[in-house]
């Protein structure tokens, strides 16, 4: 499920529980909403959901833009990377041509793996299974012919490893899902402002103005899970991965 339309559920649960809260308060004796009982629900049990459910939503907001800011940081890595493998290999000598031909398809084909909808070239998944393994064996197979070339295969060769590595961990976490763990921070989280919108709703007056107040709270409250969710999802949703860094590499090492 996309983490617009989880939004929404959540927007129409939490405004509907003061709606709920509104109509349950109908059926509540007069001593149940005196001032006493109001100040009680309010000061207490209220402001101490408030805080719990503040302090939680800080935390998941943190990790989500933690987890958003580690994918950029391993992104501007492989493009550093491509960048000076590519350097390494034109100052080796033209024997790298093809090598170089590989490390630019290579790139293409990551291209095309995370921002799908910006490329038009083969399918990633067949090219990067025969990509993968040629670019290193294409710096392998260079024979050098005297130090300085030798120096430069071996720095290739660390350099080709360390990328391919970084490139496949963003493809192990590049996942389209969300864990069970997290759908239960998410779900406690609802739950606690449910209670939040319906004491609210209890004690709040019947009008257009605090209906329409409560209708922003909830869609508020509805726009904070999505930028959560959404930032759990780097290379996917509206909150995206920008592609421009491996873009600019794809241009720095010729088109």
């Amino acid at each position: 499920m996309q983490p617009i339309t989880i939004s929404l559920i959540i927007f129409a649960i939490v405004f509907a529980s003061s709606l709920f809260g509104m109509f349950y308060r109908r059926h509540l004796t007069e001593h149940h909403l005196s001032q006493d009982s109001k100040d009680f629900v309010l000061s207490l049990g209220l402001d101490l959901a408030t805080v719990i459910a503040a302090f939680v939503l800080a935390l998941v907001v943190t990790g989500a833009q933690s987890t958003f800011n580690e994918r950029r940081g391993e992104l501007m890595e492989v493009s550093s990377k491509i960048m000076l493998l590519n350097q390494i290999l034109v100052d080796y000598g033209p024997e790298t041509n093809e090598a170089r031909s590989v490390l630019r398809q290579s790139l293409l084909n990551t291209l095309n793996e995370f921002w799908p909808e910006e490329n038009s070239s083969t399918t990633v998944g067949e090219a990067h299974l025969d990509n993968t393994p040629t670019l290193y064996h294409e710096i392998v197979d260079l024979k050098p012919r005297n130090d300085s070339q030798r120096t430069l295969r071996n720095k290739a060769l660390d350099l080709g490893f360390d990328l391919e590595q970084t490139r496949d961990l963003l493809m192990i976490q590049n996942v389209r899902f969300f864990p069970k763990t997290f759908l239960i921070v998410l779900s406690l989280l609802v739950f606690w402002f449910m209670f939040i919108f319906f004491s609210l709703g209890i004690y709040a007056p019947s009008n257009s103005t605090v209906i329409l107040m409560l209708l922003l709270a909830s869609l508020s409250v509805a726009i904070a899970f999505f930028a959560i969710m959404d930032l759990s999802l780097p290379f996917d949703g509206v909150l995206r991965m920008p592609s421009a860094p491996l873009r600019e590499t794809l241009q720095y090492i010729g088109s």
